[in-house]
């Protein structure tokens, strides 16, 4: 089947959008930056057999679009980037990546469009070093209608429907076989009834369907999923908890698998405390990757792959994140821990991860601040050759922020990067540093 430059119901919603994205701005508007730096690495290609320095030099630009009116939100954010490797460790590349959300509000409070598109670099395989050479990108863009009936003062019914394209890059088809067949076209509907129990409480329960096909691969995914909610918002604290189950079915062999469903967030300011704790477990596919979804919050990401032969996948994460900015007047201290479980339902790539960040910062003046950070993770895959295998990272980083202007930053940094593994040859180490500037326009 061959992939539509743009399916004609995400270019319709594209199309109606244009002209309100046209009139005069009534939110943020646009906002530009441009950078320029350069990195040493003394083992780009992360081995231990073959260590080979390398300087990178780039230039990179941020775009970025901010509104938010009665009629029309938008956000947008991508980075481009133009790479040159001089010892040639990498092919020269050139590289976007970015999100973008609107609403279109067509009947506020009743009826809106919602488009959204999200560009990234995944990983192919997550058993390899995290290197250029190893990365994919995909393209996930998703459109769709959403309508609010309002039955009471309290009660609301909300009816949506998506349709999605996931689609992963064919620059180089040979570097893992058969990868892009996790290109997919995804439908899915949804009806939520929701009630408001104070200003601040909210009760709702939801059903959500989905349909999964895939360009390249015999197989079709059905999911359900039925679950409530009960979420309170305050002015310094807020949480969401969501619990229910969830089922997947293979059209192919009528096999089911079913789940328990649970999404719980939960964020709190106190003073100089900041603390927020997101977990989720629920069946999805590896089609669609496993790390950069954007359903787990947070700042921990297990690696996302690719893989060979599309499975469904049980996945479990939790992620805990902690500030303290009472340490001193110029200091502040971020903690983050994270855990991720993935249990395919075929194939022999089940694993997990554990991971934590330190990072604590000082401003040495008001315009210049020393960041000192440490990342561990571990991940186990569990089904690997021999009887499985693990791999321990370790980094070790300083960095030099120095605001030159309002709108002029020079930054400079240096890390070490370890990595020791149960399989041979797959540890390193490598040491590398840079220095960029940037200015932002606007």
């Amino acid at each position: 089947m061959k992939k539509q430059a743009c399916h004609p119901f995400l270019c319709a919603a594209v199309l109606v959008a244009l002209p309100a994205l046209a009139q005069e701005s009534g939110g943020q508007g646009p906002r530009i930056a441009l950078g320029v730096g350069v990195e040493q690495s003394d083992n780009a290609l992360k081995t231990s057999t073959r260590e080979r320095s390398d300087t990178k030099e780039y230039l990179d630009l941020d775009l970025g679009y901010l509104r938010d009116s009665d009629y029309l939100s938008a956000d947008a954010q991508y980075r481009a980037e133009i790479a040159n490797y001089r010892n040639d460790t990498t092919e020269d590349a050139s590289v976007l990546t970015g999100q973008s959300k609107l609403a279109w509000k067509l009947l506020p409070g009743r009826m809106q469009i919602d488009v959204s598109h999200d560009r990234s670099e995944q990983i192919r395989d997550s058993r390899n070093a995290d290197i250029r050479n190893n990365r994919q990108l995909r393209d996930i863009v998703s459109a769709g209608p959403t309508f609010m009936a309002r039955l009471s003062p309290v009660d609301q019914i909300v009816l949506d429907g998506r349709y999605s394209q996931v689609s992963y890059d064919r620059g180089d088809e040979a570097a893992v076989a058969g990868a892009n067949q996790s290109d997919s076209e995804r439908t899915s509907g949804g009806l939520s009834w929701q009630h408001q129990l104070q200003k601040t409480d909210l009760l709702s329960a939801s059903y959500q369907y989905s349909e999964v096909t895939f360009d390249e691969f015999t197989e079709e995914l059905t999911y359900h999923q039925l679950y409530g909610t009960y979420a309170v918002k305050l002015r310094n604290s807020g949480y969401t908890v969501s619990l229910g189950v969830n089922r997947s079915e293979r059209e192919s062999s009528g096999d089911e698998s079913d789940g328990f469903y649970a999404q719980i967030g939960w964020n709190l300011q106190s003073g100089e405390h900041r603390f927020g704790v997101t977990a989720i477990n629920q069946l999805t596919d590896s089609g669609v990757g496993l790390g950069g979804n954007g359903l787990i919050g947070g700042n921990f990401r297990p690696n996302d792959s690719n893989f060979d032969v599309v499975d469904v996948v049980e996945r479990t994460s939790l992620n805990l994140d902690y500030g303290f900015s009472g340490l001193c007047e110029r200091c502040d201290v971020g903690l983050r821990l994270g855990y991720d479980e993935q249990d395919f339902d075929e194939q022999p790539r089940d694993q997990k991860s554990t991971g934590g960040s330190l990072t604590v910062g000082y401003k040495l003046t008001p315009t210049l601040k020393l960041s000192l950070r440490g990342d561990y993770s571990e991940i186990e895959f569990l089904q690997d050759a021999g009887g499985g295998r693990t791999d321990k990272r370790e980094n070790y980083g300083l960095t030099l922020d120095w605001m030159l202007s309002r709108s002029l930053t020079m930054r400079a940094w240096i890390s070490d990067e370890q990595r020791k593994s149960d399989a041979a040859l797959q540890g390193y180490d490598e040491l590398f540093g840079g220095v960029s500037v940037s200015y932002r326009f606007r």
